[in-house]
């Protein structure tokens, strides 16, 4: 289920003058300081917040008033690497740096940020001495792969992050490209309406509805269903429900009431059955940013290992599976199309 992310970025306690006068460290200094695990800030209200290596914060930019609280994208977004401290007042983190995109094109002008969410980050090998007096609140940034079919499901207010920046090499991995539409756009959660994709190994892509074409078969609603569940994560076969029956050694076909059945779909819930048949999408409205892909790929998954091998559902399969995502809210049905790569229903 999707995660909520806090909603407080604590102020600073108000003071007149910066605690530290000495100044950022050099690097030459940075090696003789005293090394720690954690820091603590204390907010105006005296609460004291601790912060540890390898978390992640937000940090007060230069030039913005700490007594005020703004909207959680003003902020940097930094993780902790190392603390050290001249003295109990004068202590200092080494961040690694998320970028904003605005922040990546204006040393890569070739990268596009129209293809990027508000909420969007971009981890970086560029660090930085920040002195803890800057520190606001503890961040979280999850780190989303549009490829994955496993995805972790994030609300459309959380950051996230979907590439790496090698700062010296103004690179930028992995390539935009290879999870792009076919027309060369990137997915912008906060823009793309709906977005199709596709779960078969050699393609795991969504694509801009006006990017693709119409099957040229009708199909009935029935069919279209059967074709959608059968576009399987799990293989670039294309394997028929019956296909996959008639694959398994006859020591594994079922024996009893249940080799009399017509039609090898009646024997799984009907719940699970109607959300392997969902259409994979995602998109403002769409699920969000994630959309259904994690849902109805593993209840994909379920059915594909169970008629192949001939096994049993799981009991605790229900745990497995989000049916309530995998099966959108009563909206207009979205058109059918055919996946430009594999020719499948998506």
């Amino acid at each position: 289920m999707p995660r909520r992310k806090k909603k407080s970025l604590f102020t600073h306690k108000k003071v007149s003058k910066a605690k530290y006068t000495i100044g950022i460290p050099t690097d030459s200094e940075w090696k003789t300081m005293p090394d720690f695990a954690s820091f603590i800030v204390v907010d105006e209200e005296g609460n004291r917040h601790a912060f540890s290596t390898q978390e992640t914060a937000f940090i007060l930019p230069e030039g913005v008033i700490p007594d005020k609280l703004h909207h959680p994208t003003a902020y940097w977004i930094g993780r902790i690497k190392q603390i050290r401290a001249r003295n109990d007042e004068d202590v200092w983190a080494l961040v690694q740096w998320y970028w904003s995109p605005q922040e990546v094109n204006s040393v890569i002008k070739s990268f596009d940020v129209s293809g990027c969410g508000q909420y969007e980050r971009i981890m970086s090998d560029y660090y930085d001495y920040v002195s803890t007096a800057s520190f606001c609140d503890h961040a979280a940034v999850v780190r989303y792969d549009e490829r994955a079919v496993d995805q972790e499901v994030f609300d459309s207010d959380e950051f996230y992050c979907r590439y790496d920046l090698e700062y010296r090499a103004r690179k930028i991995l992995p390539n935009v490209t290879r999870t792009a539409c076919c027309c060369g756009v990137s997915y912008n959660p906060d823009r793309d309406p709906v977005m199709h994709f596709c779960p078969r190994p050699a393609c795991r892509a969504a694509y801009h509805q006006e990017c693709l074409q119409r099957p040229k078969q009708r199909l009935d609603a029935a069919a279209r269903a059967r074709k959608f569940l059968e576009s399987w994560p799990d293989t670039d076969e294309k394997l028929s429900i019956e296909d996959l029956v008639g694959s398994r050694p006859c020591r594994k076909r079922r024996k009893g009431p249940e080799s009399s059945i017509s039609d090898p779909l009646e024997q799984f819930p009907e719940e699970l059955v109607r959300a392997a048949q969902q259409q994979i999408v995602k998109g403002v409205q769409a699920g969000g940013v994630v959309g259904n892909v994690t849902a109805v790929v593993a209840a994909r998954q379920l059915i594909y290992c169970s008629l192949l091998d001939g096994s049993s559902l799981p009991t605790d399969w229900k745990d497995k599976i989000d049916v309530e995502a995998a099966i959108p809210p009563k909206r207009k049905s979205s058109p059918v199309f055919v996946c430009p790569q594999c020719q499948s229903l998506i």
